[in-house]
């Protein structure tokens, strides 16, 4: 082997890297001119005087945004420097990337330079080195050598901020009484959202149950937990679409689980891309910069949304290669076919057609395939 580096680990902390540049700089639009000032002393002077529970979402954004750059860090100095000793330069690599980020959006208009946001971002990275000392995908290797695959948690993570995101409990009988009031109205209820969020309970059991080797059930935990969730609701269409999975892990027997569960989600991605079927004959355009709508969006929503994404079109990626299909097959393949909807979607009207969707699953298909591949090395804790 020598001192060859192993390839997937680098692949996937200049992919964490290139991602934080981007969304940190984005739109990409700079006025050097009408600078401030040093960018320095800029952000020496901008920890915020106020702290309210939008500070607080704030900083589990910036942890959550930093912390695949120190798992990925550390990873990738596991060799060179074993065990806890990677964190010192992972740490100051993070550091100096937020740092670096956060003076030159001093000149980025409509972005705001805070010394709060690197706390948190370093406070992230931190949070992956630790995660990276006790759990090393190299460790865990393929399916047939791990109980519990890189991959599988990545996507039930996915789902668990899908579901749970921003993460703040708000304990008192008055929340819990106001969500089951909302739930009994049944505001926005439709039938094929029971579908869709049936597929995605459906896989997130399937996962948890094949890849994981924890009960299925444990997944549901996520509806009551959602009662006491800051500015989240739960829905009558979620409810249900729990209820038709959990039927059909039931009903289906482990051999044909898998197939269904392909199915299930294809459909449910179609469903979600096009309904209600309501075409016109004028297209509207299409947005090919990469994220641009969600970067645009009210910042919980629009993770909200990714995150379902993410976990859509990474399980799909990761359903098809556990029946057989390789990851790049099967990434070109969700790919295009998202591709397709988006463009099907400029004669829907009040939808956003993008790029979003195939990029993002060729992102996924990308780390999903590094998280499978890490080479086994030894000399890791």
């Amino acid at each position: 082997m020598g001192t060859r580096h192993p390839t997937p680990v680098y692949r996937l902390l200049f992919l964490t890297i290139a991602l934080i540049v981007y969304g940190s700089l984005y739109p990409w639009h700079f006025d050097f001119a009408g600078g401030p000032g040093n960018p320095l002393l800029v952000l020496l002077n901008s920890w915020p005087s106020v702290w309210d529970r939008f500070a607080l979402r704030d900083a589990a954004v910036n942890l959550l945004l930093y912390l695949p750059l120190g798992a990925t860090g550390l990873w990738a100095l596991s060799r060179r420097f074993p065990g806890a000793l990677g964190a010192a330069p992972v740490l100051l690599g993070a550091a100096a990337l937020s740092g670096g980020m956060e003076m030159l959006q001093v000149y980025v208009p409509g972005r705001v330079c805070s010394l709060y946001d690197v706390a948190c971002n370093v406070a992230g990275a931190a949070a992956g080195a630790a995660l990276a000392l006790v759990y090393h995908p190299a460790l865990a290797g393929r399916r047939r050598h791990a109980a519990i695959p890189a991959s599988a948690l990545l996507l039930l993570a996915l789902f668990a901020g899908y579901q749970m995101y921003p993460l703040f409990p708000i304990l008192s009988r008055t929340r819990v009484l106001y969500a089951l009031e909302l739930l009994g109205r049944a505001d926005g209820f439709s039938l094929h959202e029971v579908w869709c969020c049936g597929a995605e309970w459906f896989a997130a059991m399937l996962i948890l149950g094949a890849a994981v080797r924890l009960r299925p059930a444990l997944a549901l935990l996520c509806l009551p937990l959602r009662m006491v969730v800051a500015t989240r609701t739960l829905a009558l269409h979620e409810v249900l679409g729990a209820g038709l999975a959990w039927l059909a892990w039931t009903l289906l027997r482990e051999p044909i689980r898998l197939r269904a569960a392909v199915w299930f989600l294809a459909v449910a991605i179609v469903l979600r891309e096009l309904a209600p079927f309501h075409f016109v004959a004028a297209p509207s355009a299409f947005s090919w910069i990469p994220f641009e709508p969600t970067l645009d969006s009210e910042r919980q929503s629009a993770l909200v949304i990714l995150f379902r994404k993410a976990f859509d079109y990474g399980t799909m990626v990761w359903l098809l290669e556990a029946s057989g299909v390789s990851y790049a097959r099967a990434g070109a393949v969700v790919a295009a076919a998202l591709a397709a909807l988006e463009a099907a979607q400029r004669y829907l009207p009040g939808r956003t057609p993008e790029s979003t969707d195939a990029v993002l699953t060729l992102l996924l298909t990308v780390t999903l395939w590094s998280l499978n591949n890490f080479p086994r090395r030894r000399g890791l804790a």
